[in-house]
């Protein structure tokens, strides 16, 4: 999914006002009939919910409007320029920048942190058909007509029209879901989401199978609520490892953060395996995702969590008890234990 384009959007500018003056035949000299300009186009985003990335402003990132027309004699006011509409999907957040990191790699973590401080919202577009004037066309400058007097009957005075605005933007697209499902690569969350919902993620056994955030909708009574599956976090997300932090930003709209763990097969596999060993891993795995989710902040670490181990089946009902009662005094949390695989999730439903 393409989540993030940097664009130029220009108004175009006023027309200007005309320097005219009536010659006709019984009035020679009929005085000034300089028309006025016309208005520049605005540019105007408009939410579409048709639209699910931010791919065509791979292709096109300049958007220019019309100029209005000159205006003309007989006080003819210039055309009117049509405004330039732009479409995007709905989660779209629309933030003006400074120019000068208009061409910057944000993934870098300095310049990010800079772009961040530095940036201005200007709408964030959740709602289908909302509209944004993004810039405001310039307005017509006025013809010689407005300068007649008594003491200047020829006036050669009139007014350029004015520059459409411009500015330089970040779309940042951010999905619109009530629940955000959490965790390390292969821990199941795809197939927690399957489980869930209809929704068909990919599944596979190999880290990063999921690339771009999956959407899927759970159904209870008259309650609908929607679920993003993002990709596996991994320790050091933030310094560049895996694919880095930034599908976080799907995450923003979410109301609660489903954090999903799983036993290491690798743990179970040893010899000397004990439930100790387990508990650790499960602790571990929690403390890394939370330490990229504080790194990266943006009031991810402050959502409700609900902390589910999946795989289930792995794990022998006698030990759960006291792997929980373990992970509990280690990180204050509980933990609801599902089986994606063998669709036993129902009660977590009811946590949402």
């Amino acid at each position: 999914m393409k989540d993030l384009a940097r664009i130029y959007v220009k108004a175009g500018d006023g027309g200007d006002g005309s320097v005219h003056f009536r010659h006709e035949k019984y009035a020679p000299k009929g005085g000034p009939d300089g028309g006025d300009g016309g208005k520049g186009g605005d540019v105007i985003f408009v939410a579409d919910e048709n639209i699910d990335s931010l791919v065509e402003f791979n292709f096109k990132k300049r958007f220019i409007a019309n100029s209005g027309g000159n205006g003309l004699g007989k006080n003819m006011y210039g055309a009117k320029a049509e405004d330039l509409v732009v479409r995007l999907p709905v989660g779209t957040v629309v933030w003006e920048v400074p120019e000068e990191l208009a061409e910057a790699n944000i993934r870098e973590r300095a310049t990010f942190e800079h772009f961040m401080t530095t940036r201005q919202l200007l709408v964030d577009m959740t709602e289908n058909s909302k509209t944004f004037t993004a810039v405001w066309g310039g307005k017509g400058g006025r013809g010689n007509y407005h300068f007649r007097s008594a003491t200047n009957q020829t006036p050669m005075e009139h007014e350029e029209g004015q520059s459409g605005e411009e500015k330089w933007l970040l779309l940042e697209l951010k999905v619109v879901a009530d629940v955000g499902i959490i965790g390390l690569p292969n821990v199941g969350k795809s197939s927690l989401l399957k489980a869930l919902t209809r929704a068909n993620p990919k599944i596979a056994g190999y880290p990063f199978t999921t690339l771009e955030p999956n959407l899927g909708v759970t159904t209870t009574g008259d309650k609908h609520t929607v679920l993003v599956d993002v990709p596996g976090v991994i320790e050091e997300a933030w310094e560049g490892k895996g694919i880095g932090p930034w599908f976080l930003r799907h995450l923003e709209r979410c109301k609660t953060l489903v954090h999903v763990l799983a036993p290491s097969e690798r743990v179970l596999a040893d010899s000397g395996f004990k439930i100790q060993d387990l508990s650790n891993q499960l602790v571990r795995d929690y403390e890394i995702v939370r330490k990229e989710l504080e790194k990266y902040g943006q009031g991810l670490p402050d959502k409700k969590e609900i902390v589910v181990v999946n795989k289930k089946e792995l794990v022998e009902e006698k030990d759960r008890q006291t792997i929980e009662t373990m992970f509990t005094k280690e990180t204050g949390k509980d933990i609801a234990w599902v089986s994606a695989a063998m669709g036993e999730v129902g009660e977590l439903v009811q946590l949402f």
